[in-house]
């Protein structure tokens, strides 16, 4: 299918005053960490060019700080303020330019949110409001300190212009300084500062001032907006378009960036319906007249058409979708969105940071310049490839062989693929996952990669006799078992979170009172059932042996999670586990003081985690067969270590 026919407003030039756009692609700002002492690295440049390959007409770069009194302490971000920084932002730059696509810098002072990372000085603030993500108040600040961070806006929008930057974004969004002075939640000042939107807006209108007088005509100057940040007291979609539509009315801004949320929600999961923010882009649009972008939740090319077909916005941004996959707009261009690798919406290795971004769906995201994957993709001679286990380890180690030229066949035990993870997408707001194996199966079926269902393999002699006849190596992705509840703990009302995922829930009985064990992983296996007891209609708690609830699931996925769990009245206890099964129900314990506690219940559901199904791998070497074993078959872990694990595999064989 052509692109013209597939996409065509997403692949639509653009022109209007200083903007000039080959398309409507805008890939947002994000953070990459692959910064040092304030400056971009070689990593950070790779990863850029990675993205810029494939066409997008704008990449914004992730925040860079304007000032020293909002570096923080690990100088992992960009400080535009510091001469010594510059060369290797035009660096970037030129690299980005070399495939014809624009950049702009975005530009942020912190304010009050230190990002989990202390500064060398007090927090600044325009007022004394302790940010609810700290622990400690800022400093409020003064005329004069307000003039200096005006003033700094403005040398680092030039220091950006300096370096080859097509623009600067102002981050006005997020709860962020710019938003601190611009929001009633976070201003109550009452001078010239405060009160009044009029007065709120005055640090804005200067900053933007200031970027004007420190940059030429020609230099482009983006704004981005909370249009609901999300907060008690916040703005509103209403108050952010009566900002929208003063700014515009001064003359200076070129496009608006539409968003929702502050920090520690901006960044929606996939609980999150599609172009989650495209309503209230299309409200602000329409008051203001500026040409706006939008982004949150929009993943695929159909669902960016369709923003832009209802006029909602002029451009659509992307920053998950691709770091998932940097060929995104390759793939949309050619009318092939099935060959886009989906971005899941988890919030995991893209926010964790360790060290630096990754991305549970892509391995190489973060891993441009790792020398397995920069290597010649084709192998020098093809074999034929065993891979035995149809889940995500598997499929990926599949495709990844397949591609390199070799002659793959997958062995798969039960009559479907995607192994496990169906079962951690059956659970509540989860079934985006389904996307990854649609993905890896149409990726097989295109490679022409042979697949056997119903097919188990026990020992060499499964695989064909003798084994040299049909297959050269094999991959060993065959996972994990759900461990059995203890016997000590059987009981008609007692059952494993596995068995409730194959069975379902239950439909409440008596007083509907579930107890829902963790084992102290606290990740979503564990409140994903809860969540399903929820829905069910049952009255959860939920018991810990962890002195946090939910600790391994990301930030931004934590708050919708509680909330859907406190509407449905869950409870917790921490520090507890499980001591017995009661005939009544539970006894639990606090495994810091010794306290027991009787918890009448109705049911009780006990996570018992997993084990790795390690037998196969030795049987298939002692045959003398060259093998090897990835994903949860060495060690129960996420869908990010299963496709690593899979990609490395493949590059191995």
């Amino acid at each position: 299918m052509a692109a013209e026919t597939a996409f065509p407003r997403l692949f639509e030039p653009y022109q209007r005053g200083r903007l000039q756009l080959a398309n409507r692609l805008v890939v947002l700002p994000h953070g990459t960490s692959m910064v040092s002492e304030g400056g971009i690295t070689e990593d950070d440049i790779a990863y850029y060019e990675a993205r810029a390959r494939s066409g997008p007409a704008l990449i914004i770069t992730g925040a860079s700080v304007v000032a020293d009194s909002s570096a923080v302490r690990t100088r992992k971000l960009v400080e535009p303020y510091n001469e010594a920084v510059l060369e290797g932002l035009r660096q970037r730059v030129d690299v980005i330019h070399a495939h014809g696509v624009k950049v702009v810098g975005q530009i942020i002072h912190l304010g009050r949110e230190t990002i989990g990372s202390e500064f060398e000085t007090a927090p600044l603030a325009p007022s004394f409001l302790r940010s609810p993500r700290d622990p400690y108040g800022p400093q409020v600040l003064d005329d004069a300190g307000i003039a200096d961070i005006i003033e700094a806006f403005g040398v680092s929008a030039a220091n950006l212009e300096r370096t080859g930057h097509d623009g600067v974004e102002i981050h006005g969004a997020h709860g962020y300084l710019v938003a601190q002075f611009l929001s009633p939640a976070t201003n109550r000042r009452s001078d010239r500062w405060g009160g009044p939107i009029d007065h709120r807006l005055r640090f804005l209108r200067e900053v933007i001032a200031a970027i004007r007088r420190h940059c030429s005509d020609a230099f482009w100057l983006g704004l981005r907006l909370s249009a609901s940040e999300e907060i008690a007291d916040g703005l509103e979609v209403p108050d952010t378009a009566a900002i929208a539509k003063a700014v515009a009315a001064d003359g200076g801004v070129d496009y608006l960036s539409i968003t929702l949320g502050t920090r520690g929600l901006y960044v929606k999961d996939a609980t999150a319906p599609p172009a989650t923010a495209a309503r209230a882009a299309g409200i602000i649009r329409e008051a203001c007249g500026l040409p706006v972008i939008v982004g949150q939740r929009i993943n695929t090319p159909q669902v960016a058409e369709a923003v832009l077909a209802a006029g909602q916005a002029d451009f659509v941004g992307m920053a998950r979708a691709f770091i998932a996959d940097p060929d995104w707009a390759t793939h949309a261009a050619q009318g092939h969105p099935e060959r886009i690798r989906p971005c899941l919406g988890l919030n995991q290795d893209c926010r964790s940071f360790s060290p630096h971004l990754h991305c549970a769906a892509n391995p190489q995201a973060g891993r441009e310049r790792t020398v397995e994957f920069t290597q010649s993709l084709r192998a020098t001679k093809s074999r034929r490839i065993a891979v035995i286990g149809g889940g995500p380890a598997g499929l990926e180690a599949a495709r990844g062989a397949a591609l390199r030229g070799h002659a793959v066949t997958v062995f798969e035990a039960s009559d479907g693929l995607g192994g496990q993870f169906l079962y951690a997408a059956s659970l509540p707001q989860r079934s985006e996952l389904r996307r990854l194996i649609d993905y890896l199966q149409a990726e097989l079926r295109r490679l022409e990669v042979t697949v056997h269902l119903g097919r188990r393999i026990d020992e060499a002699a499964d695989l064909g006799v003798p084994f040299d006849a049909a297959f050269d190596a094999a991959v060993v992705a065959i996972g994990a078992a759900a461990n059995a509840l203890d016997d000590e703990w059987r009981a008609p009302h007692a059952m494993s979170w596995f068995e409730l995922l194959e069975q379902g829930a239950p439909a409440p009985r008596g007083a509907a009172r579930a107890l829902v064990v963790d084992d102290g992983s606290a990740f979503w296996w564990t409140y994903g059932v809860a969540e399903a007891l929820v829905q069910a209609g049952w009255r959860v708690k939920v018991a810990t042996p962890s002195a946090a609830i939910a600790a391994a699931i990301p930030t931004e996925s934590v708050g919708p999670l509680l909330a859907r769990l406190g509407r449905g009245g869950t409870e917790y206890s921490v520090l507890t586990a499980l001591d017995a099964v009661t005939a009544d129900g539970a006894a639990l314990v606090n495994v810091t003081s010794g306290e027991s506690l009787d918890w009448p219940c109705e049911l009780v559901v006990v996570q018992t985690g997993r084990s790795s199904r390690s037998e196969l791998l030795p049987r298939l070497r002692a045959a003398g067969i060259e093998a090897q074993a990835i994903g949860d078959c060495v060690a129960p872990r996420r869908v990010s270590h299963a496709l690593l694990e899979g990609q490395r595999a493949a590059l191995r064989i």
